[in-house]
This record gives structure tokens, sequence and C-alpha cells, in this order.
């Protein structure tokens, strides 16, 4: 993924989601910046898995720290699955055009994967998908990261580009900011 230089802010933009949302034990809502140093957490938890997968210069958007808490808070909408004080896991949106979501993030700390929250995040996107009346959600994942392609197809999403310019391609280059090599896109339709 490529990284941009962006003006860093001390807050992040406010939600347009003011909705709580519980299924299971996990309860999503917007986060707080007070919330970056667990989203911090939970990316870099699983940073280790992607070692020998994603090509090195790459291993930045796994292996996370607070800078780049301050420019993904700035440019993504984050929400945090909670477990009663605990942050478990955490999942971002955002708007592309007028018919789709993107979710950059869908992570959950190691402590907490096998539990259903994966899903609970999933499920969260899907409803802020349809109270958007937006028509898709669109990520991208490594075809080698079997645990995350093995849980979105069996979600409902489908990989609609393989190669590199393909997945570029879509919505005229919208994802060449977020892309990492070898990645896919997955699009999940309403």
């Amino acid at each position: 993924m490529s990284n941009d230089s962006g003006t860093a802010v001390l807050d992040p933009p406010k939600s347009t989601t003011t909705t709580q949302t519980e299924s299971h034990d996990l309860s999503i809502e917007p986060a707080e910046w007070s919330d970056a140093p667990a989203v911090v957490d939970i990316v870099s938890s699983s940073a280790t898995w992607y070692e020998d997968i994603v090509e090195p210069e790459d291993l930045a958007e796994h292996y996370v720290d607070m800078d780049w808490a301050r420019k993904n808070f700035q440019r993504r909408e984050f929400f945090v699955g909670r477990l009663e004080d605990e942050i478990a896991g955490t999942i971002s949106l955002q708007e592309v055009g007028e018919d789709h979501l993107y979710l950059g993030y869908v992570y959950l700390h190691t402590d907490h994967v096998g539990n259903g929250f994966g899903r609970d995040l999933l499920d969260f996107a899907r409803r802020e998908l349809e109270r958007r009346g937006r028509k898709s959600m669109v990520l991208i994942a490594h075809p080698e990261a079997i645990w995350a392609k093995k849980a979105y197809l069996k979600y409902g999403f489908e990989i609609v580009a393989e190669e590199r310019d393909d997945v570029l391609a879509w919505h005229d280059g919208w994802l060449e900011p977020y892309y990492e090599e070898g990645f896919q896109l997955y699009e999940y339709r309403l």
C-alpha cells in the first residue's frame, strides 16, 4: 500500500453513524481518538501473519503505529467492537462514489479470533451499506491470507479482480492509495 503524506489531526472527523449495534457480546460503535491506541494494537496483533506473504514495503500497513492512526483516522471512519470494557476488533468504512463502501480494515485482536466477532463486524458493515443506500461493499485481501479469504467468501463476497491492473482500475483508480502488491478485490452486493 502506498503511503500518502497528510496533515495529522489531533481529533478525527466525527462519524455520521450514531447508533450502537450489539451482536453476541460485541458492541460496535464509532471510534473516538482515545480508541486509537487500541486500534493500533489490534491491527498490529496479526502483523506477523503477513510477514511471509506481503511485500516488505507493505508491512508498514500491518505493523502500524500512532502516526498511521493519525493519518487513517483522518481519512476513514473507524468503528470499534467492544466486549464490556475491552476493544476486541475494529472496522473502517469509506464511502466511494454513490454506490460503494470500502472496508479498509476488518481486524480482530488475535486474542479474539474464532469467536464469530469477525462476522459481527461484517454484519455491521452490511447494515451500514443498507442504511446509507449503497449497493456494494468492497475490500482487498491477499490470496495467501487464507483465514481472511475463507471468511470473506463464506460471508458472500466474490473476487471481482485478481490482477493488479484490474484491481487498480476499479472506480477509476480509487484504490491506488490503498493497494498492496498481490492483493485481490472482493465485492459484496446487496
